[in-house]
C-alpha cells in the first residue's frame, strides 16, 4: 500500500495544488457517505444531486419567501387614526377603512384574506396624528398640510397616551409622516353666541372664554396662530374636548366662542347653526396677512345658506386636509392604498364640499408642503413598484445570476473531481499491474481498466464529463503503456 500511495502522490498529486488535493479527498469521503445514504431505502432517489441543489435555490427558496410574505401579510394590522369625534375625518374614516379592507379579486378567487387590516383609532387631531406616526405607533391618518408644530406635547392628549409615551423618544430620530393624497379644504368655523353682538373676530374682548380646539389638534394650532396674530387675550377652555364634547359644552354655556377646523357641512356645525339658533359664524377679516405669514393657510369663503343660520358670505381661513401614512409602509403598500382610494374617491367624498376629487389625478407634491410618500409618487407618475420596477428586476436578475454562477462553478468543480477520481484509480490499477508483471492477476487489473473506460464513457454520455475530459483520461491511460 505504501508503494501505491507513493505512485498516486507522485503522478496526480504533483499536477494539482496540495490544497486542492486535500479538498478532493474530503469530497471523496463525503461522496462515500452520500452514496451510502442513497443505497438506503429512504433515499432511493438521488435527492442530493446537483440538479436538486439548484432547484432548491431557484424554486424552493423563492416559494418559501412568497409563502412567508403572504402569511405575514394576512396577520398584519395597521393603525388608522380617525381624528377627534365629530370631525369630518372621523366621518369619512370608516369609508376609507371599508375600501382598504375590501378583498381583492384574487382574494375572492382564493378565498384568502391577504390584505392588511386597518384598525380605526381616534386621535386628538392632525398634530397628534403627526406625533403618533413619527413615534411609530400609527400607520395611517389625517393631517393638515404644512403644520410644523412641536408634536411632543400632543402625545399626552391621546386616549392611549401610556402606550405612546413609551416610544416618544423615537420622535427626534426622523420624520416618518408622508402624504398619500389631498382630500378636501377645511375652513375654520368660528362659532359665537348671537346675543354677544360680535361682527368680526377682532371684536372679541379680553377674557372671553374660548374653545381653541383640543391639545394636539389642528384646530388648536390654527386658532393659536390667529389669536396671537390679532393680539387677542382670551381665556382658553376645553383643551381636552373633542368636537362633539365642545359643541355640547358651548350649548351648556361653558364658553362663548368655539373654533372648529372642519369640512363644510359637518354634522356638529349643522346642529349648532340651525335655523333661529342662538349661534352664528364670525368672519375673519384681513386673511391675506395670515396667508402671507403662514403660506400653508388659505383664504376661504363660507357661502350663504350652507348652514340654515348663515345668511351672508363668511370670510375665513382654511387648510388642505390630506391623507398621510408612515414610511413604515413600503412603496407597494402605499401605492396600493393610493390606488384603491383614488378609484373610489367620488364615492368617498361625494358629500364633502370643497373636496379635491376632480383634481386627484394630479401629482400632489406640486402643491403640498409635506413630502409625499414614494409609493404615492409612483402612483401619480404611473410607475408601479412591482416587476415593472427597474430596481426590482435588477435584484431578481442579480439573484439568479449569482445562483447560475454558483451552479456553473459547482458543475466545474465536480467535473474536475470526477477526472481526479479517474486519474487516481488509473494510477492505482497501473501501479498494481507493474508490480504484478505479466501474471493472471495483472490481466485482471487490465480488465478493470477497461471497465473504467466504459464508466467514463457512460459519464460522458450523461454529460457528467466533457469529451475533452474523456480524451484526457484516455490519453492518461495510453501514457502508461510502453
Amino acid at each position: 500500500m505504501h508503494s501505491i500511495d507513493s505512485l498516486e502522490g507522485n503522478s496526480v498529486g504533483d499536477e494539482l495544488p496540495e490544497e486542492l488535493t486535500k479538498l478532493y479527498r474530503y469530497v471523496k469521503q463525503l461522496d462515500r457517505r452520500i452514496t451510502k445514504l442513497r443505497h438506503m431505502r429512504l433515499f432511493h432517489r438521488p435527492i442530493l444531486s446537483v440538479t436538486s441543489f439548484v432547484l432548491i435555490f431557484v424554486l424552493l427558496i423563492p416559494v418559501i419567501a412568497v409563502v412567508t410574505f403572504l402569511i405575514n401579510r394576512t396577520h398584519t394590522h395597521y393603525v388608522f387614526l380617525t381624528g377627534p369625534a365629530g370631525s369630518t375625518t372621523a366621518y369619512i374614516a370608516p369609508r376609507i377603512q371599508s375600501i382598504l379592507n375590501a378583498p381583492d379579486p384574487i382574494e375572492q378567487l382564493l378565498h384568502l384574506n391577504i390584505v392588511p387590516n386597518f384598525e380605526l383609532r381616534s386621535s386628538c387631531g392632525g398634530l397628534d396624528t403627526n406625533a403618533q406616526i413619527n413615534a411609530g405607533v400609527a400607520h395611517l391618518g389625517f393631517a393638515e398640510d404644512g403644520f410644523f408644530g412641536d408634536p411632543v406635547p400632543s402625545l399626552y392628549c391621546a386616549t392611549d397616551s401610556k402606550q405612546i409615551q413609551v416610544t416618544n423618544e423615537s420622535i427626534g430620530v426622523g420624520k416618518k409622516m408622508r402624504v398619500l393624497l389631498s382630500l378636501y379644504k377645511s375652513p375654520l368655523h368660528v362659532v359665537v353666541r348671537s346675543k354677544l353682538g360680535f361682527n368680526d373676530l377682532q371684536e372679541v374682548p379680553s377674557g372671553t372664554k374660548v374653545y381653541l380646539g383640543g391639545d394636539g389638534s389642528s384646530t388648536h394650532f390654527v386658532g393659536q396662530l390667529i389669536v396671537e396674530h390679532f393680539g387677542l387675550n382670551v381665556d382658553r377652555k376645553g383643551n381636552t374636548l373633542d368636537f362633539d364634547q365642545a359643541a355640547q359644552a358651548l350649548i351648556n354655556g361653558e364658553f362663548d366662542v368655539a373654533f372648529f377646523l372642519a369640512g363644510l357641512h359637518t354634522e356638529v356645525l349643522k346642529s349648532l347653526l340651525q335655523q333661529n339658533s342662538e349661534f352664528q359664524l364670525l368672519p375673519i377679516a384681513k386673511t391675506e396677512s395670515l396667508k402671507t405669514l403662514f403660506p400653508y393657510l388659505e383664504s376661504l369663503a363660507i357661502p350663504p345658506a350652507i348652514y340654515p343660520n348663515v345668511q351672508s358670505e363668511i370670510q375665513t381661513i382654511g387648510t388642505h386636509t390630506v391623507l398621510v401614512a408612515s414610511t413604515a409602509l413600503g412603496e407597494s403598500e402605499a401605492y396600493e392604498i393610493t390606488k384603491k382610494i383614488t378609484e373610489h374617491i367620488q364615492d368617498l367624498l361625494w358629500d364633502v364640499p370643497l373636496n379635491l376629487a376632480r383634481v386627484i389625478d394630479n401629482d400632489p407634491s406640486k402643491e403640498l408642503f409635506y413630502p409625499i410618500h414614494d409609493g404615492a409618487r409612483r402612483f401619480f407618475t404611473h410607475n408601479p413598484p412591482f416587476f415593472l420596477d427597474i430596481a426590482m428586476l435588477t435584484g431578481i436578475g442579480a439573484y439568479f445570476s449569482v445562483i447560475y454562477a454558483f451552479y456553473a462553478m459547482l458543475i466545474e468543480f465536480f467535473r474536475n473531481y470526477r477526472v481526479y477520481r479517474f486519474l487516481s484509480t488509473i494510477d492505482l490499477i497501473m501501479g498494481r499491474a507493474q508490480i504484478l508483471g505479466d501474471s493472471s492477476k495483472s490481466m485482471l487489473l487490465n480488465a478493470h481498466l477497461q471497465r473504467l473506460r466504459r464508466a467514463a464513457l457512460r459519464l460522458m454520455r450523461r454529460r457528467k464529463i466533457t469529451y475533452d475530459e474523456f480524451s484526457y483520461i484516455e490519453d492518461y491511460i495510453k501514457a502508461y503503456k510502453p
